[in-house]
C-alpha cells in the first residue's frame, strides 16, 4: 500500500475513536494491519482458537502468510 495513504487512513481511524468498539472487520483490515493481535482482534476472543487450529491443523509450516496471516503456533 502506498506510504501516502497511511496518513489519511491513521486520521480516519482516529476520528472514528469515539464510536469503535475495539475490534476490527476482517473485510477492513489493511496493509498495515499485519501483526497477529491486528489480525485477532478481527475475530470474535472466544472463538478465535477455531483457525489457529484449522491453520496449525493444514499449514503448521505457515506457508500461507501473506495475507493477514493467523500464526498456526499462537
Amino acid at each position: 500500500m502506498a506510504e501516502e495513504f497511511r496518513t489519511p487512513l491513521a486520521a480516519l481511524a482516529d476520528a472514528m475513536v469515539p464510536w469503535a468498539t475495539g475490534r476490527k472487520q476482517a473485510n477492513f483490515l489493511t496493509g498495515y494491519d499485519t501483526t497477529v493481535e491486528a489480525v485477532a482482534r478481527a475475530h470474535e476472543p472466544n472463538t478465535y482458537h477455531r483457525p489457529v487450529e484449522v491453520k496449525r491443523a493444514f499449514d503448521p509450516r505457515n506457508m500461507f502468510r501473506v495475507n493477514h496471516n493467523i500464526s498456526p503456533g499462537r
